[in-house]
């Protein structure tokens, strides 16, 4: 390892912001002579804040044991990428405050220089989700990336879609990488690392608090050409992708939904605002004039599934927003035995999914 990426390490263990690093080193010229600076020195710098100055003095401390940094992120499959590196993403080098090094597990790679994010509610609807597994599917298929935040609900749905696609994908996460946040996606990220990459610019053992989670935003976007908002409510923390996208030049993207309610409202004011409509994977491919899928990824899509008249009646009633099983009955006139029976075969032939009411919702297929 070389002194400039060691003095990297440690600025980046002790969590220096990017605003104040890149200050720190157009005054010294490089992160070696930033630790190597003197208290006065240090003092002479305006706008490095005290607590600025202390964690420079850490840092120059740490370099004596930075071997128990390299070892830790040895042992948690983790490396670091510094600004400076090849590999770091050109994307996210453009944007005002980017990261002065990136913790990553897996592999960063030139192609995910064409990276979309999908973000969203962390409590979707059935509806949601759906939508959002799709659109990653689809778009992974037609080659892009897609960049989410490793979180419930609809980051989760978007980078399942991406590796069913056997397309790449991005998780960026705001605690250390050696601390999955949350804990039921430890699966999901060893997943994501083998087929793409988890990232973070916090250091390892970093505890997933609150603050790190706007922040991290601002690399889910910069990571990516353009930010789709799926099933987002007002108070949704991807509206903050959302504007994170707007101030970096991104194209911000919204899938509108039901108008009764709230789930999606966040989503419906950025379209009012002036977002792009989605409502398939084509929207966004089209933008960037890009096509939806060679004729060979045609040709392996999942093949037409037989059904019976009463069946298809059935599928033509359902939508991504659940129908009680009761209007599913009134409906077809007849009875609840014959139509359980009907749904049943319909959930068997992965058409229709039972959600709570009891109610049914289609399956994008």
């Amino acid at each position: 390892m070389d002194d400039k990426y060691l003095a990297c390490l440690a600025l980046s263990c002790v969590e220096v912001s990017p605003k104040a690093w890149r200050r720190l080193v157009d005054f010294f010229g490089s992160e070696e002579n930033v630790l190597g600076a003197s208290a006065v020195e240090l003092e002479a710098i305006r706008g490095v804040s005290p607590q600025v100055r202390e964690r420079v003095r850490s840092a120059s401390k740490r370099l004596d044991t930075i071997d128990d940094d390299l070892r830790r992120m040895d042992e948690a499959g983790v490396h670091g990428i510094p600004f400076y590196d090849k590999r770091y993403p050109p994307l996210l080098k453009q944007i005002d405050d980017p990261p002065g090094l990136l913790f990553v597990r897996g592999e960063l790679k030139d192609e995910d220089r064409f990276g979309i994010a999908i973000v969203g509610s962390r409590h979707p609807r059935d509806y949601g989700v759906q939508i959002a597994r799709k659109l990653a599917n689809d778009l992974a298929r037609a080659g892009l990336t897609i960049v989410s935040g490793g979180a419930l609900g609809i980051d989760a749905a978007a980078h399942e879609g991406s590796l069913q696609a056997g397309g790449r994908t991005i998780a960026v996460l705001g605690c250390g990488l050696d601390v999955p946040y949350p804990s039921d996606h430890k699966d999901l990220f060893a997943r994501i690392s083998q087929q793409g990459a988890v990232v973070s610019e916090f250091p390892l053992k970093a505890p997933p608090e609150q603050w790190r989670f706007p922040r991290r935003n601002r690399i889910i976007s910069g990571l990516s050409r353009g930010v789709v908002v799926c099933d987002a409510p007002e108070d949704s923390g991807s509206l903050i992708t959302a504007t994170c996208a707007a101030e970096q030049g991104r194209d911000v993207f919204a899938v509108p939904g039901n108008v009764d309610g709230n789930h999606n409202r966040g989503a419906h004011k950025l379209l009012k605002d002036g977002a792009k409509l989605v409502e398939t994977a084509d929207d966004v491919l089209q933008e960037y004039r890009l096509v939806s899928a060679s004729e060979e990824q045609k040709a392996t899509t999942l093949p037409k599934v037989e059904v019976t008249p009463d069946e298809e009646k059935i599928l033509g009633m359902l939508d991504l927003d659940p129908l009680p099983m009761d209007t599913i009955i009134e409906r077809m006139d007849m009875s609840t035995a014959d139509v359980s029976g009907l749904l049943t075969f319909l959930e068997m032939k992965r058409l229709v999914k039972r959600v709570a009411g009891p109610a049914y919702v289609r399956v994008l297929r």
